[in-house]
């Protein structure tokens, strides 16, 4: 029992240097190599509490080992493009003055209510009110929105209104909501008016249609591959 809590508190005290060595930062901000870092050293360490037949060096050197190479690739991300590519993800424009990139978020195999989500924990009710949003390298989206170049708000008029709501999605990558069809109060019927005010014959063409509390409705077509 004595060995066993010699060997945690080493172990503990350890961790504590070498993750202050790595340098602060929340598991959600960490790069690609960081994490995958951070998952050996947890290996390694429980070792030798797991196993005490197991010496307690055989877990040390190989920390230590490993974050020395962390140290080193992360300055020669630093100081070389060619590294930092390597590394290190680039950050990746999801919407872009209002307009999503269907082919950026297949890539980034985002899904629309992930977005729709982001968008309304940031207070953004739709998605034209964004100029830009940006994945971030630690996976966070980053929100800009165009407010400087719209129109006059009523609060900025001191005009008291409810606003449009949020933005329902009655459909996403062609296929119907019933969930939202029923909060709506829509019918099939009604997408099928919508559709031919726009000419489109297939839903399966849709990439999204939604409708906010004021009826706007927002249609847009998959991007052709």
């Amino acid at each position: 029992m004595a060995s066993l809590f010699v060997r945690t508190l080493i172990i503990y005290i350890m961790l504590i240097a070498v993750l202050r060595f790595m340098g602060k930062r929340q598991i959600g901000q960490m790069q690609l190599s960081e994490l995958i870092t951070a998952l050996l050293l947890s290996e390694l360490a429980s070792q030798p509490l797991t196993d005490a037949d197991i010496p307690i060096i055989y877990a040390v050197i190989p920390i230590f080992l490993l974050v020395s190479v962390e140290v080193i690739m992360s300055y020669l991300s630093t100081k070389s493009n060619i590294m930092k590519k390597i590394l290190d993800s680039t950050p990746s424009i999801i919407i872009r003055k209002g307009q999503i990139d269907q082919r950026e978020m297949l890539r980034m195999r985002m899904s629309m209510e992930e977005l729709m989500g982001e968008l309304r924990l940031k207070g953004i009710s739709a998605v034209n009110e964004v100029d830009y949003a940006i994945l971030e390298q630690n996976g966070q989206i980053s929100v800009l929105t165009n407010d400087k170049n719209s129109p006059l708000k009523q609060k900025d008029m001191n005009i008291e209104g409810d606003g449009n709501g949020i933005e329902h999605m009655l459909i996403v990558d062609g296929h119907i909501s019933d969930y939202e069809m029923k909060v709506t109060g829509k019918t099939k019927e009604w997408i099928s008016g919508e559709m031919k005010k726009r000419r489109i014959v297939d839903i399966g063409d849709i990439f999204l249609m939604t409708v906010d509390d004021k009826e706007n409705t927002v249609v847009i077509r998959k991007e052709e591959k």
